[in-house]
């Protein structure tokens, strides 16, 4: 069974750190670099929800291959797939909230829209130094 497992954890433990590194590190800073203000917001808007889920879709896939084999790994990644559904359905939704409302002129919605995003990004960061360890635990 760990003959079957393990590949299919160790692919999608690697296609889910590619994923982070290709959308937070280049694609959605390029997105707002290339794209003209008001295209940029709105494309990069609308590919979270998929980044979110892709991620959560690996990181679940992991944790159910890890689950029989490792639990420092089975624990780790199910660690990242909640943080992804907890990013999707309740940061996400106050960030938009938030910039949309920061837009308007709102007080006091700029600082809750960098306070959202700062979190969010802070638990990017983690699930991505989490998903690198068990890399690292696994192919090392």
């Amino acid at each position: 069974m760990e003959e079957v497992l393990l590949p299919i954890a160790n692919v999608s433990t690697a296609a889910l750190f590619g994923g982070i590194l290709a959308f937070t590190a280049f694609f959605a800073p390029q997105a707002f670099k290339l794209l003209p203000e008001g295209v940029s917001d709105k494309f990069v808007r609308e590919l979270f929800p998929l980044f979110y889920l892709y991620a959560a879709v690996l990181s679940a896939i992991s944790t159910i291959a890890f689950a029989p084999i490792s639990l420092p790994e089975t624990v780790v990644m199910g660690l990242v797939t909640l943080g992804f559904v907890f990013a999707k359905y309740y940061l996400m939704p106050r960030t938009v909230r938030a910039r949309d409302e920061r837009e308007k002129g709102t007080p006091g919605a700029a600082e809750t829209f960098a306070d959202l995003h700062k979190r969010s990004a802070f638990l990017n960061m983690v699930q991505f130094i989490g998903t690198c360890a068990v890399l690292v635990r696994v192919v090392g």
